[in-house]
């Protein structure tokens, strides 16, 4: 369902002149579909009524606080308001490991939305978001709800990149790495993050790690084979 933000501008002009419980209650109704929309996108993994309440505190503040005279619609500045509120939240409930990849990508997702509110767009679908992140539109409610659900437990299979990029891995690759260097050794976990999951090269991790080259190369094949084993076993 698309967000009606004229409607919403509308209903708060109303309450601006009239800020009474009834107006109130119906600026709730008109900004329910944007807070519905946000809770989706951001709080995948928490519990959909916690997240929405977390939403209409955020719209509460925005009536509050809202100054017609900045020249901001109030659309713009209660979005901000409601995912800074969801945001809070999700942190807060935010309590398993997630690899930085993915922590990557959340951020990349966070600050296009919030310029797409700043620049009056509509809202963005999870196909426009992931085609701006190079990820199949599957992916963006996983990766978004990373760190609220345990990693065994998130759909990592939807996961995936829309298109291969030159010289990176790609992400269902790396998690797949991130998934198995637990059955690493601390040097070899170093040593297969860095070349893979951050894409140094084997001279640059010999550099940072102090270590030669062919002792890199060395390390990596025992750690891959180590985790083809673990692969297959599980």
């Amino acid at each position: 369902m698309s967000i009606d933000y004229m409607d919403i501008e509308k209903v708060h002009r109303t309450y601006l002149t009239d800020p009474c419980a009834e107006n109130l209650d119906l600026l709730m109704e008109a900004c329910k579909t944007l807070i519905f929309h946000y809770a989706r996108i951001y709080g995948g993994g928490c519990c959909f009524e916690d997240i929405t309440q977390a939403g209409y505190v955020g719209l509460v503040k925005a009536t509050k606080n809202f100054d017609e005279k900045k020249g901001i619609r109030f659309t713009t500045y209660a979005s901000h308001s409601i995912i800074g509120e969801i945001r809070h939240f999700v942190r807060k409930e935010r309590k398993y490991y997630y690899p930085n990849c993915l922590a990557s990508y959340q951020e990349k997702l966070e600050d296009i939305i919030e310029s797409s509110i700043d620049d009056g767009d509509e809202q963005l679908t999870e196909d426009v978001l992931a085609a701006m992140v190079n990820l199949q539109p599957e992916g963006i409610l996983p990766v978004m709800s990373a760190g609220l659900v345990h990693l065994n437990n998130l759909e990592i299979a939807n996961i995936k990149n829309k298109a291969m990029e030159s010289f990176t891995l790609p992400i269902e690759d790396k998690l797949l790495v991130s998934q198995l260097v637990y059955h690493l050794t601390a040097i070899q976990k170093d040593v297969i993050e860095m070349l893979f999951s951050q894409g140094m090269t084997q001279e640059e991790v010999a550099k940072e790690l102090g270590l030669t080259q062919k002792q890199v190369s060395r390390i990596k094949q025992k750690s891959l084979q180590k985790m083809r084993t673990a692969k297959k076993e599980e």
